[in-house]
């Protein structure tokens, strides 16, 4: 075999790897997409989303699909938060330093996170109140199980 040869073999092998790792990562990631599991965001706040394995199927793509819709405005709003944070830090080295200007912008920040927080809250809230008493039961308790609510403090319980 020429030498030739065997790097036009070589580069088609590189090129089939390439083209066949592709579609495969391709597939990988719109499975991801398409399924019902949390965004990457919802991380933080897991026990909301693992709440709607108490609900039925249909409840829970519901449940999901309204904390995806929230999830996106909320994660706009911790964008700008984390921005105006930053903001608020630079505020420490400038001259002249005043420290109260710097905790009254660090206080707002909270103040809005807080307010984004309790917008999902709020929809979570609005969400039960389409359900039956027994699956508002069930997604109760599966928010307050998975929450650490009502373990006891310790290793294994809330700190």
């Amino acid at each position: 075999m020429s030498r030739r040869t065997q790097i036009v073999l070589f580069v088609s092998l590189a090129l089939n790897l390439f083209l066949i790792g592709g579609v495969v990562g391709g597939l990988v990631v719109g499975q991801r997409l398409r399924s019902d599991r949390p965004p990457p965001m919802a991380r933080m706040n897991q026990p909301v989303w693992a709440a709607a394995e108490a609900l039925s199927p249909e409840q829970a793509r519901a449940y999901r699909t309204m904390l995806r819709g929230e999830g996106m405005e909320a994660r706009a709003n911790m964008r700008q938060m984390r921005e105006a944070r930053t903001q608020a830090w630079g505020t420490l080295g400038a001259e002249p330093f005043d420290p109260a200007l710097s905790k009254q912008k660090l206080a707002e920040i909270r103040s809005r996170e807080a307010a984004t927080r309790g917008e999902i809250d709020a929809r979570i809230v609005d969400f039960a109140a389409g359900l039956t008493p027994g699956e508002r039961r069930k997604l109760a308790k599966a928010l307050t199980e998975r929450s650490g609510h009502g373990q006891p403090p310790g290793p294994n319980g809330p700190r």
